[in-house]
């Protein structure tokens, strides 16, 4: 038995040593992107990074349109670039949008792309997102304004504090506290007056994108980008006026989504390239241990058998 015990024993090191390792990952940061200039057309998205030997170049969004926002994308510490193309582009074509971006351990940074006046030209603006979740029974909501040429927008909560004045196109709010529930919002620029609905789950943090749908009107799209409690009322998760968000991967608007966190912007120069992609796999636990434990313990068996069959065998024959 204390061989049998043995070798079990050294099977189960070496199994353990195959698998996968779980909660050993470093530390990662997160960016996301932000298409809100109308005058781009879709664009197909390259990662680069982290500088050095073992950089690689990555797609991270393929016919991004205007309004679209990328998923979060966590990315080892480092300096990353990004460059922005014509969608359908050779990779290795001239990149009209490019900027460079850092990664730090646990940072989470949105990196927005806006028109720059009448120039046809594009600014980045990155803003330092703050994921950290109020208490239970409020939410986090700020505003980004990619809406161009309109008036500066006013945002009222129903019943509920002021979210946004005189929000000008390219410029983004702080946060405010809400209590968790599905709000109704007023969204006024001029003359003219939006309603929204914004979900807010306790615990959770939001951002809102202010574009123009197709007929020019103004539209949010709540972004979740840390999730709460479950929300109730009515049309939880999408906004009343529909806005025109499209996911990474897809021109045209996409449905949307509950809100994010705020953070000071800093003007990003447009050359350089930002930070994007790179995924973390979730671990997979593999096949189990306990099978090839026992499946081990049964060989010395079966061969002893086999071996006192062949000597009685022997024993007769005699």
């Amino acid at each position: 038995m204390t061989g049998l015990g043995g070798l079990v024993l050294l099977v189960a090191a070496g199994a353990l040593a195959l698998a996968p390792v779980a909660g050993a990952q470093e530390p990662t940061g997160k960016v996301r992107l932000g298409h809100l200039s109308p005058k781009t057309p879709g664009v197909d998205i390259t990662l680069s990074g982290p500088e050095g030997p073992t950089s690689v170049d990555q797609r991270v969004g393929s016919g991004v349109a205007y309004g679209a926002v990328t998923d979060y994308l966590n990315l080892v510490p480092g300096r990353y670039s990004i460059a922005m193309r014509p969608a359908g582009s050779a990779p290795d074509a001239a990149a009209p949008l490019s900027a460079g971006l850092q990664i730090a351990p646990g940072s989470a940074q949105t990196l927005l792309f806006f028109d720059n006046g009448s120039g046809g030209s594009v600014r980045g603006e990155l803003v330092d997102d703050d994921l950290s979740a109020p208490g239970t029974s409020d939410g986090k909501v700020r505003l980004v304004q990619g809406a161009e040429g309109i008036p500066p927008v006013q945002a009222l909560a129903v019943d509920g504090p002021r979210l946004a004045t005189d929000l000008a196109y390219g410029t983004v709010t702080d946060y405010s506290t809400v209590a968790a529930k599905t709000w109704d919002v007023r969204l006024s620029a001029g003359g003219a007056t939006e309603a929204a609905q914004l979900p807010v789950g306790g615990g959770s943090v939001n951002t809102v994108v202010l574009t123009k749908d197709a007929s020019g009107k103004l539209a949010a799209r709540p972004l979740t980008d840390v999730a709460g409690l479950p929300v109730s009322g009515p049309q939880s998760g999408a906004a009343a006026s529909g806005p025109s968000g499209a996911p990474a991967n897809g021109a045209g608007p996409a449905a949307p989504a509950p809100a994010a966190p705020k953070a000071p912007a800093r003007q990003i120069p447009v050359g350089g390239v930002p930070a994007g992609g790179g995924g973390t796999a979730e671990n997979d636990s593999g096949p189990g241990l306990l099978p090839i434990v026992f499946a081990v313990a049964a060989a010395p068996l079966l061969a002893y058998s086999v071996s006192s069959v062949a000597a009685a065998a022997r024993r007769r024959r005699g």
